[in-house]
């Protein structure tokens, strides 16, 4: 010990004071995602099929906007049409004022004559722009609405699937991919309203170049292709980015919770995890990076390539109006209306190109989301008409569960029956398949093989959301809502007895004191990290938890590890509870806390999925068997 001061007194570090090494540089594992709806779709995209899919996209855009706010939708599509005839307008009188200003005569003479078409030109272009300001209005009330629907259907298809769609493969890559659909909602209109403008513009003008001269439009589509070519090629490079980088991003996000939630802050910081968890995080950034890095010198030789092919072919457009000029095929205030509806017309090309690439490459990533919000409605489907009531007995019969993507049962074969006025505890180590007969018995899932019953019916028979109207369940990771006292017990379902029955449940639980203390009682918010809020501590959330499940009063009670958190007064405020309430209902409770079981009317003990021991406590503990073996492991402390 002595050595060991001195040594530390020295400044060098006694062996086990070590400072933790810097974590070793490593890749974190890398997974791919391949379920990109239209990932075919972009390596084969021409300007003509981007042409053709247009209109689908434009009608998919009116037809949301419509059912949103018909109103809106209508002033966005008349401020439009009316800005392009306004456009039409001025630049038709633009044509007619260009004669008498290139002619001969004075210049008072040919002021005079112009004025009266400069009058009309100023006045419909002032007419046109606050037919854009009108529109545009439009589209700021109809964006954000569009974009919280979008967000509002994917949070509604989350809550509605069955809970089995979560262990399916790349669900959470799906949705990923379903969550950049649904932001990209929230340019659709945007970029919808840009493209008809531009479409609407040009069809105005038009007809005023083809008065002009016949062959400028067609050096103009000219001039315009290069650039059209390389949106379509940068849309195509944008979307294979985006399916090569989702499965990194979707870990990123979710690391990166984990490092900035304070629910783990503790635990990163004593246990040193910084280094690692830092470095882990930074490598799937870098990861990212890279591909987006890399991807840069291609989008520079695209852009650079079709801005050079368009200005060469914007030069020839332009040396041809010379040309014609004084070869004397164009008259020079043609020449100037030709210049004026020129510029206004490669404009309208542009919009239309960008925009048009913009406006495809929106409906591929929305059609990822359409697809997920389909699949999701097929998950969600309801078993059965069946409505449920309170159950008297529930059994299972030759079931057997097997999770998607997996081979071997993670529960069965069983058959076991539960009935009303009993306790039954449910032990077995970790993976024996607790949690998957959780679900089963509360209709959280249907068995692979076999059925599940309540009062004779089978679960998948049923309406589920009927059926969770009779359950009470505590959940070894349960939520901590962010809501007050009296929301977080009651769930939103306060019941015809109100706050008496909240402060029942509290009872219940032993949590009545504790809740008149905190600043507004049962108006306190439970949310440290919101303004005004309070916190709890573990064992007092787990009461609450618990609280939750007294307050329901549901016929079949589950509780998963109820007073893991818990001090021993909690604990034995809880078991009362259940005791004296359990001629009620169907109470079970899953406990890794052998002397937990004594108060059980009966035990069910679970290995590898299957039932390998039932009885009392007095029973299995004279078997000698696996029960007795974890009751003499937990003793043994």
């Amino acid at each position: 010990m002595a050595e060991k001061t001195a040594r530390s007194t020295q400044g060098e570090p006694a062996p086990d004071e070590q400072a933790p090494a810097d974590p070793p540089e490593f890749d974190p594992p890398e997974f791919t995602f391949a379920f990109g709806a239209h990932q075919k779709t972009m390596e084969q995209l021409s300007l003509r099929a981007m042409a053709a899919r247009l209109p689908a996209a434009l009608t998919q855009t009116a037809q949301m906007a419509w059912r949103l706010d018909p109103a809106s939708a209508t002033r966005l599509l008349a401020g439009q049409i009316l800005a392009g005839v306004c456009t039409a307008a001025s630049l038709g009188a633009v044509a007619r004022a260009m004669g008498p200003l290139l002619t001969g005569g004075g210049a008072g003479e040919r002021l005079s004559e112009a004025a009266w078409p400069l009058a009309v030109a100023a006045v419909a272009a002032g007419a046109g722009t606050t037919a854009q300001i009108v529109s545009g209005s439009a589209a700021r009330r109809l964006t954000p609405r569009l974009a919280t629907t979008a967000d509002l259907d994917m949070v509604d298809a989350h809550m509605d699937v069955e809970v089995s769609a979560y262990d399916e493969p790349a669900f959470s890559d799906r949705s990923e991919a379903a969550e950049i659909g649904a932001a990209r909602s929230s340019m659709l209109v945007k970029d919808a309203m840009a493209f008809v403008n531009g479409l609407v513009n040009l069809v105005a003008v038009a007809g005023v170049l083809a008065v002009v001269h016949p062959v400028l439009m067609p050096l103009l589509l000219l001039s315009v292709v290069p650039r059209g070519v390389g949106a379509v090629i940068a849309a195509r490079l944008d979307y294979a980015l985006h399916n090569e980088t989702i499965a990194s991003r979707n870990i990123r996000g979710m690391m990166r919770w984990y490092l900035t939630t304070h629910k783990l802050g503790d635990e990163l910081r004593c246990n040193s995890m910084r280094p690692h968890a830092h470095a882990w995080y930074a490598a799937v950034c870098a990861r990212i990076d890279a591909e987006l890095v890399g991807s840069a010198p291609r989008y520079l030789r695209v852009s650079l390539l079709a801005a050079a092919l368009g200005g060469l072919f914007q030069l020839g457009t332009w040396a041809a109006l010379g040309a014609l000029v004084l070869a004397g095929s164009m008259a020079l205030a043609a020449a100037g209306t030709a210049i004026v509806a020129m510029r206004t017309s490669a404009s309208a090309l542009s919009s239309l190109v960008v925009y048009g690439a913009a406006m495809f490459q929106h409906a591929l990533y929305l059609e990822d989301y359409r697809l997920f919000l389909e699949q999701a409605r097929e998950l969600a489907v309801t078993r059965g008409g069946v409505e449920a009531g309170p159950p008297e007995k529930i059994s299972l019969e030759n079931v057997s569960y097997t999770y998607p993507g997996k081979d071997t049962p993670a529960l069965g074969p069983v058959s076991l029956s539960l009935s009303r006025g009993e306790i039954i505890a449910v032990v077995g180590e970790n993976g024996a398949g607790k949690s998957t007969l959780i679900r089963l018995l509360t209709g959280l899932t249907v068995p692979s093989d076999g059925e599940a019953y309540w009062d004779g019916t089978p679960t998948r028979a049923h309406d589920q959301r009927t059926l969770w109207t009779h359950v009470g369940l505590v959940a070894q990771s349960y939520a901590q809502w962010p809501f007050t006292v009296r929301d977080n017990v009651t769930l939103g379902q306060p019941g015809g007895r109100g706050d008496d029955a909240v402060w029942e449940a509290l009872d219940a639980v032993g949590m009545r004191e504790a809740v008149q203390g905190y600043p507004r009682a049962l108006d306190t918010l439970l949310a440290r990290s919101l303004w005004g809020g309070h916190e709890l501590s573990g064992g007092q959330w787990q009461r609450l938890a618990c609280a939750r499940a007294f307050h329901r009063r549901p016929r079949l009670l589950i509780m998963d590890e109820p007073t893991s958190a818990m001090d021993a007064r909690g604990e034995h405020r809880i078991f009362t509870g259940l005791q004296e309430m359990k001629e009620d209902r169907i109470t079970m409770i899953v406990t890794h806390r052998m002397e937990n079981c004594r108060l059980a009317d009966r035990i069910i003990v679970l290995d590898k999925g299957r039932v390998i021991e039932t009885g009392t406590f007095a029973e299995l503990t004279a078997l000698d068997g696996t029960f007795a073996e974890l009751y003499g492991l937990s003793q043994d402390r």
